[in-house]
């Protein structure tokens, strides 16, 4: 046996000679836990007597256990109900705040916080969450601030600077963020935030193998972790491995239904492999979450000039023009009308500038457009 399964079964042994004994329960929930199985550790609990059911430590645990398994919902009533019976500790207010950030109520999340520093006083890992609960809404000085005051407390925290990477680079900070990236992977091997952010730099770079192995590192501990199945399925887009590509992207906007990039580079994949139909839902899903989005009416428009639909294309591509005059996809199915229309000198000074200019990080225009037209044309 190794060292956790002999710790397991040694407190196996204690609680069952001691079967009341709260501690020892918590003791081995907590241990199975932290071993990955949440589901033995919600048995132990269970086999308590009904008289201990309701305590404290056994309703924090509870919580952290469908934390831990993504019921969200259920975490949160269970925490409020413990504050509603008076249980007040820095470790309860952060979880609960966790669960009301994953529910998107971010607000809340953010007062629950801010109480509980009022209350308690700074702690790591709650300015790590209040930094968390800024960065969806682009409060990045905001987060950073909050990452600084948490790398005061420990500057050996691997998550507080794993969480300073994905900042900065979100604020559009490369080579600070890919520092702090390196700083947390000296710490923390697997650290989330820092593999997603070498790994999408990596991308960005075209150093595809580096890439693909930091964001299948990222995904042995965090499974569906939707940015970072979405930069694997970029890679592997880019890989030309494009049924593989196109499963990851598939789960990649389960778990992030509201991303407008993962969306795109799905439908990417779908016309790479000649499927426009598909291509097109893609860009409706993304059309639904941002109806002014340049790239998504381009993509609209490349769909239309390969359907044949010259006057919906010349509508939408000029809707992508108006929104943002170097929309890639916009241009790019400017390109495909022009030639479509018999004006190939056109068509290729429209491409050249594109390939100058060089389109999205890590997206090689030229190959995408030799790809593409190759696909298109017949046999």
């Amino acid at each position: 046996m190794d060292g956790y399964a002999v710790r397991a079964a040694r407190l196996r042994e204690y609680l069952a000679a001691d079967s009341d004994n709260v501690d020892l329960a918590c003791e081995l929930a907590d241990l199975l836990a932290v071993e990955g199985a949440p589901a033995a550790a919600e048995d132990v609990l269970a086999g308590l007597p009904d008289t201990l059911q309701n305590t404290a430590a056994v309703g924090f645990r509870r919580a952290r256990l469908a934390l831990s398994t993504g019921r969200y919902a259920d975490a949160s009533q269970q925490l409020s109900s413990l504050v509603q019976q008076g249980v007040d500790a820095p470790a309860l207010a952060h979880d609960l705040a966790f669960a009301q950030l994953c529910l998107r109520q971010s607000e809340r999340a953010r007062q629950t916080v801010s109480d509980a520093i009022a209350r308690h006083g700074g702690s790591t890992a709650l300015h790590i969450l209040a930094a968390r609960i800024d960065l969806p809404e682009q409060h990045y000085d905001a987060a950073l601030a909050q990452l600084r005051a948490a790398l005061a407390l420990d500057a050996d925290d691997a998550q507080a600077h794993g969480v300073t990477a994905l900042a900065l680079f979100d604020s559009n900070r490369p080579e600070p963020a890919l520092q702090a990236s390196v700083a947390a992977l000296q710490l923390d091997g697997e650290q989330h935030e820092a593999l997603l952010v070498a790994g999408t730099l990596a991308l960005w770079n075209r150093e595809w193998p580096e890439a693909k192995a930091l964001f299948e590192r990222a995904l042995v501990r965090f499974p569906n972790s939707g940015r970072v199945l979405s930069g694997l399925g970029q890679c592997l887009m880019l890989r030309n491995e494009l049924l593989q590509a196109q499963a990851v992207l598939e789960q990649a906007v389960q778990a992030m239904p509201e991303h407008i990039g993962t969306w795109h580079a799905l439908a990417w994949t779908q016309l790479l492999q000649g499927d426009s139909d598909d291509a097109y839902t893609s860009y409706q899903h993304a059309y639904a979450l941002d109806r002014n989005f340049a790239d998504t009416h381009g993509g609209l428009g490349l769909i239309a000039v390969l359907r044949d639909q010259d006057a919906e294309a010349e509508a939408s591509i000029e809707r992508a023009l108006r929104l943002d005059r170097n929309t890639i996809t916009g241009r790019y199915a400017r390109s495909l009308l022009l030639q479509k229309q018999g004006d190939t000198a056109g068509a290729e000074a429209l491409l050249s500038e594109l390939l100058e200019a060089g389109g999205m990080p890590g997206v090689p225009v030229a190959e995408f457009a030799q790809r593409l037209q190759h696909t298109l044309s017949p046999p």
